[in-house]
């Protein structure tokens, strides 16, 4: 067999070694401890037995699963995934296989790893469904663990596990009989992940961190628990939303049940394990949420099987006091539920006492509110609270004095501050039941009760107070306070008392408030009247309540007070204080029915304005006064006051203060009284038609006087007749606009009565020339329009008449796109109008056919995008294929006009129709030909815009907007879309659509553009419903092909072909189009081409996918030989350019490779010389020197396609002639690729979707395919870097990548054999990286679509760069950094890389999510692609270039930014270069130690970021340490002397300096420096003891004070230690020499 996938290159020695049996042991796990069966899932377990296995790599792949590294088993499992597709069905899985695989799933299953267990998943599915019925024996062991997987915490785990369930029983009643059969195993291995695992039996504690073991474990079991809630047939509906998924749901039924009673014994030994429910106090909020649901699920199918006294002791004394949060819902509601099935938890079960009971342990819990949780918590603990025995709620101290410390608690719980604001109603009714529940007991005292409990929230409602801040309720939540106040009205003592003290303390702020003096005066007002306020607001609330007489009488009372308070301070204090004014005005508002009553609380008030207000109108409070007046009617005579009030402001001067004061007046309902006194009516208007003339600031009083209905009619037209005027002078016109916007939305009566008036025929004639006039400008232009249209609404009364000129004005404005047309939300909006004011139910059929364009008024709109013809590239987007080249215009090209927002009429009848379908369902009213009519040009539009959004200049659907249409547009063709999906997924078949396919197939005849689209259309409908509803072809219409066979008319042929379902009509049709074709000359055959196309739409067909197996091969040689020859003889014919480049010679040739990639799958073990022709043709085709222009995409396409073809079928070794053929072409083929990569690099794909497909396609074979043998040079692949394509750059990159590393051996030899010769980084790739990406760039980069090619261009260059320090020698690095250095290339590059990743995010990227020290594409997002890749590029700069990086950190303008760049790095780059250069340093130590001239030892701590180097003399030894900073490269390396030896402190003073040096001023990075040092600081030692003799008396180099000898004897010329000499010269008595006995004379 071959070899479907490479075998990994780690050693899987450990693993052999580790579980292997020693010799002579026993082949059980153990070894000499005996045979002692592990746990499915325990980290230690034996190995599975291998050697049955055929295939080697599999054996690899299996062995590579055992390891610990999670990449590596992740790519085991890929391996597998692999070899089992690429396994025949027929065959099936070998056992061989299949029993390693049992034993290693359940632990793969829970890998830590997510992508692990998620492949594992998947492979088990793969691997059940090959294998078939002979997998039905393994169930046992893996139905645990994979239904254990549909449950796991990560979503695309539980998915991946819910998918591979899927694929092997497709059925619900398959899945119900896994339950039903394999019921007991699975119990029984949640039983034991339950009881028996732990985290030290699922995770090494050798390898794996405490965190991980921990949450490992947690994952597993929360899973467990869940299957077994699950098999008790739980439904979630009790316990909320607990991710379940379908196919759990639906695997319980009655059979299943009596599976399950089958087996109580194995649940019931479960549900009483006390390791069960002691995980209600897990540390893992996801176990405890499993534990609360189960136990829930219990109480409700098997509430025998519960040990209460057990779950009392776990769920209440163990848990109550703990963290709940995540899971506090779900604790408080299994409760809740455990409370009502037995209060006896609490008591009699309960066996905490002390600090430890139940009333203690209920107080912890709910002190702590919600804990983030939902609101439903306090619903559940509200239940909670009605159920529990009274006995728990009680604390001692309440036995004593009823204090109620649970109110204290739960007020502590309610006001917590993570206690979400949205909780609070719900909190608080919680709060407010237990009050309820209290009460209701004859044995507490009630007043004391509400007391302490109601009324204070009530006081800190109304005036909040530090010293009752427990109970405040928010301003918006009234309810709760008035739900309060009803349950204090039961204490009618208590609640009249705190009433009137919350009175008298109101007063008192008011009496006490700010002086208008202070700098605080507005906020101190503000704040009583915001008192008021919620006091009045609560009284009105409490209005329709049953109060008791004798509270209601001091609820009056109060009022009475309060309001008698505010008149005195107001005339005391000359109405500054204006809340006391805002009191007033809210008392009236609030309880207009006790002011209508209380006959003293009006004739205060009345007095009180008639006298005051005069006075008082222009202090603080006057504004607020005369919004009084209204209120007061029939009490006093507002009329004189009002008139003699605005009379007096008038006459003032200008300030704020009258504009604020001529507000009040001009909004109050007093102004209807001015037509009495019409001298005050003439000087009112004179100063408002000045406020029109001049547009000032009293613009504002202006609107509201003209908005107010009840102003006098006099005024109302006037100020329209100025405003009418104005509209002609420039100046003037934004403020008329302003004013006239005004009165049509506020005061429609005023229109319709000026209109009927004299002056009011100027109204619309004013407005109709700013319509068609271009001097306006776009803003004021759309608002006259509105306005005009506006107007007519209100002046066409009658509702007939209103349609029709709305309906008119559509007809005008939506046929037709120009510049001047309504934009279409006016359209839309006009149309709901128009239906809502004609509401005729009768009437809807007519007016369905005036509404829905007819198709006269369609083909209108259609017949300028019908006259160019579509992009030849499309052929690669759509079933019809090149047969797009022989769709031809009818009528000559045609101009499409457009409206401003760059829509053209055809797009504007499609968005129209889509909304009047949707929203308005007119569509049921219309005939059926019309419907007919509707559905068939919204199906033709949707093929058109599908085309507009794969190329963005393909049509003129709308005006040209790049990559990323305008998002209505988006908006509009996707809901259009889904609607016609809703009708083809209606069941029965709409009536309509048998016409509609009808009359597409009809209308596809022929070769025009419409025939093309129609047959677009249809393809598209036809195959979508089918899909839909099986067996409905001959319903609708869609299975007729023999009159369309015959048919000349390719579009209909093909669109036939494609939908028919009949496969033995189908391979009639394909044997009879192969017979034709075989025999026939391609190019000279008329039909040629349009019988290859019906041929290729036959193979597409997806009900011919299976026949095609059944052709005989020999025909199909046939076929597949004479095309070949067929497209050599045309190639050898076509020898000029232009011929070659035809449309219809490149869509015969691209039909000819589409057949050829269909067949050859069949053909895959039939040998021939056609393999080797195919391959020479592909070659050929990809090495035309032409222009790669639109025409050519769909013959590149396809050859893609088919070398995709015979690559996968050639990696199946299943043919050798392929694999031969392929290896001797394998040259040639790379050539063409980068052919085509050269040839494609100068046109932008982003908004090019066909581009971009074959862009993507041909990277993706490059990745595939060798390119080693690759003929072109490495400097003709630097400009694709700079396409505008990501597909492209990607590709190039590759390439490079591989290739540019393997040609540094030959710099790094030519540099050591030439001085002279000086490597340079190429001037392409340098001229890539000149300009880097700014800040203002780095504003508008999208990542949406992918990563922007200028950007990625950019990186990828920067990665190609640091790609030529891979394998070269110090020397050449030295060379590329000189290079580097011409330019500021790499400051550039790092002030881009710090502001991307760091300084200009509000949080930088947190790089611990990435593998900094390399890189993979297209693995993430693209946005998270880009920032992988940054990060690798930044790590790789201060690797090579550490010099360099660190003056561009030092020399930087911006200390912040250093600071953020320097704690940036050290957290998440400097560990890993850090381990980099010391990893350098260890390999280049163990190099040398077999260097015995002068040994160097090397020590590496990796903790301490230190190297000690150390080389010994005698038994000494000399050292220093060389230490890396926590920042390094950014700081700098230091190095300290440790042991000096021999030398005085001035010189090895001098080399700890050097070597420093020599470190921190090197440019090479990577280890390199550091290795020079060590060097340089090894050379000045051995050159300082060279040539050293020993002590002629210690027999020692190096005396015990670490000195060399340094005293010579000048006659014998031997060198002594000083000390020794001293030593020799005391104890001899005499100066002479040891050795010579002359007087020793110092030579």
């Amino acid at each position: 067999m071959g070899k479907p996938f490479k075998s990994q290159a780690s050693s899987s020695r450990a693993i052999s070694g580790a579980f292997a049996p020693a010799d002579g042991a026993p082949a059980h796990f153990g070894g000499g401890f005996g045979a002692v069966a592990a746990s499915p899932l325990s980290y230690v377990y034996e190995p599975p037995d291998l050697t049955n296995i055929s295939e080697p790599n599999v054996v690899v792949a299996f062995k590579n699963l055992q390891k610990k590294d999670s990449i590596t088993k992740a790519k085991a499992l890929e391996d597998l995934q692999n070899f089992v597709a690429g396994l025949d069905s027929r065959d099936g899985m070998e056992e061989a296989i299949l029993e390693p695989w049992i034993k290693v799933y359940p632990r793969t299953s829970i890998d830590a790893a997510r992508r692990v267990r998620q492949l594992a998943h998947l492979l088990q599915g793969a691997i059940a469904s090959t294998s078939g019925k002979k997998f039905a024996r393994y169930m046992p062991d893996v139905a645990g663990p994979w239904l254990a997987g549909t449950f796991d915490g990560d979503k695309t785990v539980s998915k991946a596990a819910r998918e591979s369930l899927k694929q092997v029983f497709s059925s619900d009643e398959k899945l119900k009989n896994v339950w039903k059969v394999y019921l007991p195993s699975i119990l029984q291995y949640c039983s034991e992940v339950i009881l028996k695992e732990t985290a030290n039996t699922l995770s090494d504690e050798r390898t794996v961190s405490p965190d991980d073991a921990f949450a490992k474990h947690a994952r597993v079991v929360a899973s467990a628990i869940q299957v077994v809630r699950h098999a008790l047939g739980t439904q979630k509906a009790y316990l909320g939303n607990c991710n379940c998924n379908r196919v759990t749901n639906c695997a319980i039924d009655d059979t299943a049940r009596e599976v399950l009673d089958r087996h109580q014994h194995i649940l019931r030994d479960l549900l009483t394990q006390k390791e069960l429910w002691k995980f209600a106090s897990h540390s893992d909020s996801a176990v405890r949420r499993a534990v609360y649901r189960l136990l829930g699920s219990s109480l409700t199918e098997e509430p025998d099987m519960l040990d209460l006294g057990l779950i009392s002791s776990c769920l209440l004394l163990s848990s109550l006091h703990i963290s709940q949060e995540s899971s506090a819902a779900d604790y408080a509601r299994v409760l809740a539920r455990l409370t009502e099935h037995d209060p006896r938890v609490w008591t009699d079960l309960y066996q905490g006492t002390g600090k430890k009971s139940a009333a203690k342990r209920l107080g912890q819990f709910l002190a702590k509110g919600s804990q983030r949780g939902p609101s439903g918590y306090w619903d559940e603990v509200s239940t909670l609270l009605r159920h529990i025995p009274r006995s728990v709620l009680l604390y001692p101290e309440d036995m004593h004095d009823q204090k109620f410390i649970i109110f204290d608690i739960l007020r502590e719980g309610i006001t917590n501050r993570d206690e979400a604001r949205s909780n609070q109603p719900a909190a608080w009714n919680a709060y407010l039941g237990l009050v309820k529940r209290f009460l209701s007991s004859s044995d507490v005292d009630g007043d004391g009760l509400i007391g302490g409990t109601v009324m204070p929230m009530l006081g800190q409602y109304i005036t909040p107070s530090p010293e009752t801040a427990s109970y405040t309720v928010s301003a918006s939540q009234q309810s709760v306070v008035v739900d309060a106040t009803k349950i204090a009205l039961s204490s009618h003592q208590c609640f009249v008392s705190r009433w009137q003290k919350i009175s008298r303390t109101l007063i008192e702020d008011i009496q006490t408030s700010l002086p208008q003096q202070s700098k605080d005066f507005v906020k101190s007002q503000d704040a009583i009247a915001a008192k008021a306020s919620r006091w009045y607001s609560l009284q009105g609330a409490l209005s329709d309540a049953e109060i008791p007489s004798e509270i209601r009488l001091a609820m009056t009372n109060t009022t009475l007070s309060e309001i008698q308070s505010a008149i005195a301070l107001l005339n005391d204090r000359n109405g500054k204080p204006y809340g006391a004014a805002a009191l007033i005005g809210c008392a009236i508002r609030s309880m207009p029915d006790l002011f209508s009553t209380q006959d003293t609380l009006k004739t205060m008030t009345a007095d009180f304005l008639r006298a005051g207000l005069p006075q008082l109108i222009f202090s603080p409070s006057g504004p607020l006064l005369i919004e009084l007046l209204p209120s007061l009617q029939g009490v006093l005579d507002i009329d004189h006051i009002y008139r003699s009030c605005l009379k007096s402001v008038l006459e003032a001067s200008d300030s704020s203060t009258k504009t604020t004061l001529l507000y009040s007046f001009m909004s109050s309902p007093c102004i209807a009284r001015l037509d009495q006194d019409p001298g005050l009516l003439e000087t009112l208007i004179s100063g408002l038609q000045q406020a029109v003339d001049n547009a000032d600031e009293e613009e504002e009083i202006l609107k509201t006087a003209i908005a107010n209905p009840d102003a006098p009619l006099q005024m109302t037209q006037m100020l329209l007749t100025r405003l009418v005027d104005n509209l002609a002078i420039e100046e003037r016109r934004a403020a008329s606009l302003s004013g006239l916007e005004t009165v049509v939305t506020h005061n429609r009566d005023a229109i319709k009565a000026y209109d009927a008036s004299a002056d009011g025929s100027p109204l619309l004639t004013k407005l109709m020339p700013l319509t068609a006039t271009s001097d306006v400008d776009k803003t004021t232009f759309h608002r006259v329009k509105s306005l005009k249209h506006n107007i007519q609404a209100i002046i066409s009364t009658d509702p007939v008449q209103a349609y029709q000129t709305r309906l008119q004005m559509i007809r005008q404005n939506l046929h037709q796109a120009t510049e001047d047309s309504l934009p279409m939300t006016s359209i839309l909006n006009l149309i709901h109008e128009a239906l809502d004011r004609f509401d005729d139910e009768e009437g809807r059929p007519s007016m369905a056919e005036e509404l829905l364009p007819d198709e006269v008024r369609w083909n209108e709109t259609l017949l300028a995008l019908y006259s160019s013809k579509p992009n030849p590239s499309l052929a690669i987007m759509n079933e019809l294929g090149t047969a797009i080249n022989l769709a031809r215009p009818t009528t000559p090209p045609t101009a499409v006009s457009f409206d401003k927002a760059g829509l053209s009429a055809a797009f504007r009848m499609f968005w129209f129709t889509y909304a009047l379908i949707g929203s308005c369902g007119i569509l049921e009213y219309a005939t059926a030909e019309r419907r007919s009519c509707t559905y068939r040009h919204l199906f033709i539009i949707s093929a058109i815009a599908s085309d507009k959004l794969s190329i963005d200049a393909a049509h003129s659907l709308w005006e040209e907007q790049g990559p990323e249409p305008d998002h209505s547009i988006l908006t509009v063709i996707i809901e259009t879309q889904k609607t016609l999906g809703s009708l083809l997924a209606q069941s029965p078949v709409n009536a309509a659509l048998p016409d509609v396919l009808s009359k597409l197939l009809e209308n596809s005849r022929g070769i025009s553009v419409e025939a093309y689209y129609n047959s677009r259309a249809y393809i598209s409908v036809a195959t979508e419903m089918l899909s839909r509803h099986t067996g409905l072809a001959h319903d609708v219409g869609v299975d007729e092909p023999r009159s369309v066979q015959a048919s000349a008319d390719v579009f209909t042929r093909i669109a036939s072909m494609s939908t028919i379902q009949n496969s033995i009509t189908l391979t009639k049709a394909f044997n009879e189009h192969l017979a034709t074709l075989t025999g026939s000359n391609l190019e000279e055959d008329a039909n040629g081409l349009s019988n290859l196309l019906v041929l290729n739409s036959i193979l597409n067909n997806q009900d011919f996918v299976d026949v095609l197996t059944g052709i005989p091969k020999q025909r199909l040689i046939f076929f597949v030989q004479h095309v070949c020859s067929q497209i050599d003889d045309y190639r050898s014919s076509k020898s000029d350019a232009s011929s070659l480049s035809s449309n219809h010679g490149l869509g015969l040739k691209a039909e000819m490779m589409r057949a050829l990639s269909q067949i050859l799958p069949a053909l895959k073990e039939t040998y021939g010389s056609f393999w080797e022709d195919i391959i020479d043709i592909l070659t050929q085709t990809w090495s035309l020197d032409a222009e790669m222009s639109d025409e050519k995409l769909p013959l590149i396409h396809a050859s893609l396609r088919l070398y995709s073809t015979l690559q996968r079928l050639s990696s199946a070794e299943a043919n050798d002639d392929l694999v031969d053929a392929s290896k001797a072409h394998e040259g040639s083929i790379a050539d063409g690729m980068v052919h085509l990569l050269r040839a494609l690099q100068d046109h932008p794909d982003d908004s090019h979707d066909p581009r971009k497909m074959v862009n993507e396609l041909l990277a993706r074979l490059i990745s595939k395919t060798n390119m080693t043998s690759s003929r072109t040079g490495v400097s003709q692949l630097f400009p694709v870097l700079a396409a505008e394509s990501v597909a492209l750059q990607g590709a190039a990159h590759e390439i490079l990548h591989f290739r540019i590393p393997r040609e540094q051996e030959n710099v790094s030899l030519e540099k050591a054999l030439s001085k002279e010769y000086l490597a340079k980084l190429p001037e392409e790739l340098l001229s890539l990286i000149i300009e880097a990406p700014t800040r203002d760039s780095l504003a508008e980069i999208s990542f949406r679509r992918s990563v922007p090619p200028f950007l990625l261009s950019y990186m990828l260059s920067w990665h190609l760069i640091f790609d030529h320090w891979d394998g070269a020698s110090d020397a050449v690095k030295n060379d590329y950094i000189s290079s580097l250095k011409e330019l500021p290339y790499l400051n550039d590059f790092l002030q881009f890389a710090s502001e991307f990743l760091v300084t200009c995010r509000v949080r930088p990227i947190d790089a611990s999510k990435f593998e900094v020290d390399t890189y993979r594409a297209g693995e993430d997002s693209p946005e998270r692609d880009a920032q992988w890749l940054l990060v690798h590029l930044y790590y790789l700069a201060l690797r090579n270039l550490p010099t360099l990086s660190r003056a561009w950190w030092r020399d930087h303008t911006s200390r912040q930014t250093q600071m953020s760049v320097e704690s940036w790095t050290e957290k998440y780059i400097a560990p890993h270069i850090i381990a980099s250069e010391l990893s350098a340093v260890s390999s280049w130590a163990k190099g040398r130690e077999a260097d015995t001239d002068q040994p160097l030892t090397v020590k590496i701590s990796t903790s301490t970021r230190e190297i000690t180097a150390s080389i010994p003399i005698d038994e000494q030894s000399m050292s220093i340490a060389i230490t890396l900073p926590s920042s390094y490269p950014l700081s700098r390396i230091t190095v300290s002397g440790l042991h000096r030896v021999g030398v005085t402190e001035q010189k090895w003073r001098s080399w700890v300096v050097t070597t420093q040096g020599v470190i921190n001023f090197s440019d090479i990075g990577g280890g390199g420096q550091i290795i020079d040092g060590l060097m340089a600081w090894r050379k000045n030692v051995t050159a300082t003891l060279k040539g050293q003799t020993e002590c002629a008396i210690c027999y020692s180099v190096v005396s015990a004070d670490r000195q060399l000898p340094n005293k010579r004897c000048g006659t014998c010329k031997n060198s002594f230690h000083a000390s020794c000499l001293f030593k020799w010269f005391k104890s001899s008595n005499s100066s002479s020499c040891p050795l010579c006995r002359n007087q020793f004379s110092y030579a």
